[in-house]
């Protein structure tokens, strides 16, 4: 099992990239906070998980939601993991953050509670992790993660990619089933499999849909975003492509999508997904 690629995404511009917009995307993101942990709020006393956890929005959210309750976040990127460890201690929520692979890390304790907020996805081989991450968790243990549903699905990412596919110099090749990706989950059955294969019961996979507050106030603001985050950005990067030459045709693009205030809200599908140790 080998996530060398994404270790290396992850720590290199990528990262900083996340840096630079962790406040940006955790307000576009804030609809999953609630929807993910809510239904599973740790009582006192219990230990929680966070993988994939970023710059830790997931993980200051338990930790301001629960009482007495251990948190610990786990990430690939070290810049993410400096980046929640300052915002952990800017409020006094004393949560672990951790520079670790969760495919083959464990904690010193088994838990209670798994969470993750689009986290989930990258393994390169996603039964042997969530097998090595259901052994870290007490029996009867809760897993609770949204994962994106296909990127067919979800117009925040696929509108700014169409307009610019012109300008690309060779259309993205769709990825392979599976292969480690944002939207590499778009497949309920292939996550059930996965869990199933990797010991958890109790699976339940569940759809959301709603819209997306894209980050920035014009067409101009937010076309700078999508330029270096989602599919768009992976393409132009993979493809040595200047960004400001597909700029224009992702602005025009979401000029026609913005409403009257100037703000871009796009439709999003993700599932929802529970399961037990």
């Amino acid at each position: 099992m080998d996530n060398t690629s994404q270790i290396e995404y992850w720590n290199g511009p990528a990262g900083r990239k996340w840096v630079r917009d962790a406040d940006r995307m955790d307000v576009m993101l804030s609809p999953f906070v609630d929807v993910i942990i809510s239904p599973v709020l740790p009582g006192p006393g219990q230990a929680v998980i966070d993988i994939g956890c970023g710059a830790g929005a997931l993980s200051l959210n338990v930790a301001a939601s629960a009482v007495n309750v251990s948190v610990t976040g786990v990430d690939v990127s070290a810049p993410l993991i400096e980046l929640a460890k300052q915002r952990s201690a800017a409020v006094g929520a004393g949560i672990e953050f951790v520079v670790a692979d969760a495919a083959v890390w464990r904690p010193a304790q088994p838990v209670d509670l798994v969470i993750s907020r689009f986290g989930v996805m990258f393994f390169a081989d996603p039964v042997a992790a969530f097998a090595n991450i259901r052994a870290g968790v007490k029996p009867k243990g809760r897993l609770r993660f949204a994962c994106w549903r296909p990127l067919a699905e979800n117009t925040w990412a696929l509108a700014p990619l169409q307009a610019a596919m012109h300008l690309l110099n060779t259309p993205p090749a769709p990825p392979q089933p599976g292969t480690p990706g944002p939207f590499a989950f778009g497949a309920a059955d292939y996550v059930t499999r996965i869990l199933t294969e990797s010991g958890w019961s109790n699976i339940s996979i569940t759809p959301w849909d709603g819209d997306l507050v894209l980050p920035g106030a014009s067409a101009e603001d937010t076309a700078e975003f999508m330029l270096e985050m989602g599919p768009l950005s992976r393409a132009i990067t993979e493809q040595g492509i200047d960004p400001e030459v597909v700029k224009g045709a992702v602005v025009a693009r979401l000029k026609e999508l913005a409403g009257e205030d100037g703000r871009t809200r796009l439709k999003a599908a993700a599932w929802i997904v529970e399961a037990e140790a």
